[in-house]
């Protein structure tokens, strides 16, 4: 009998992005303290964030507090960042309440970006790996995020990993401008979930071929459009 597969995304999908990075900067200021004699830099680092200045965060901060720094120095901070000891992180409650319906339906998948150690660390954090038949992290797949969404190879991974002729496939995500093109094309079910809720990522784009077919507030309306 065909089954319902749902594949989840990770960050800002099941559980709040900005509360790892706000973790990571507090890491990353314990080894700047500890290292370069540098107080607090955690409020600092918060600011930039919420501004949209993190893709040049690290070196700016380090360059403003350690002005003579080495490349070793920064590639360390930024790994203190990524490293992250000591990380706790929460399920969003609807996404607690999402998965734990779904496993009940069929094995369910999680595929998610990023780097992979990353990644991982985040997804032990949520204490989720044994709630996945399936967890794709595609940066495992090869070399300079050649297989990142929107690429199709995390989600063929996942069908053969999962599936069986017949079986509906759905693809939970939160960003249009990646995570709902290869689906699409797949005859995947998509789903938006946009929260109003403080982001790390602009999401405001839309992929060529990636607009998702249902978008929704939080995950449990998923029922309701899906029909189990």
């Amino acid at each position: 009998m065909p089954r319902l597969h749902v594949v989840f995304d990770l960050d800002d999908t099941l559980y709040p992005e900005r509360d790892f990075a706000i973790a990571g900067f507090r890491a990353a200021s314990r080894w700047a303290e500890a290292e370069l004699g540098v107080s607090d830099l955690t409020a600092e680092m918060t600011a930039m964030l919420d501004s949209g200045t993190l893709g040049q965060l690290f070196p700016t901060v380090l360059a403003r507090h350690a002005p003579i720094h080495t490349p070793q120095q920064l590639e360390a901070f930024r790994e203190a960042y990524r490293r992250c000891d000591g990380l706790a992180l929460s399920l969003f409650e609807d996404a607690v309440a999402a998965l734990d319906h779904y496993q009940r339906q069929g094995p369910i998948g999680l595929i998610t970006d990023g780097t992979h150690h990353v990644q991982a660390r985040k997804v032990a954090a949520l204490g989720v790996e044994d709630r996945f038949a399936r967890i794709v992290f595609t940066d495992a797949l090869g070399p300079d995020r050649a297989y990142f969404k929107p690429h199709p190879r995390p989600f063929e991974e996942m069908v053969a990993a999962l599936g069986a002729p017949g079986d509906r496939f759905v693809y939970v995500g939160d960003n249009p401008a990646k995570d709902f093109v290869s689906p699409n094309a797949m005859g995947w079910t998509s789903v938006l979930v946009h929260r109003d809720h403080p982001r790390i990522h602009d999401v405001a784009k839309v992929a060529p071929g990636g607009a998702p077919r249902h978008t929704i507030s939080a995950l449990t309306e998923l029922p309701e459009i899906l029909g189990a």
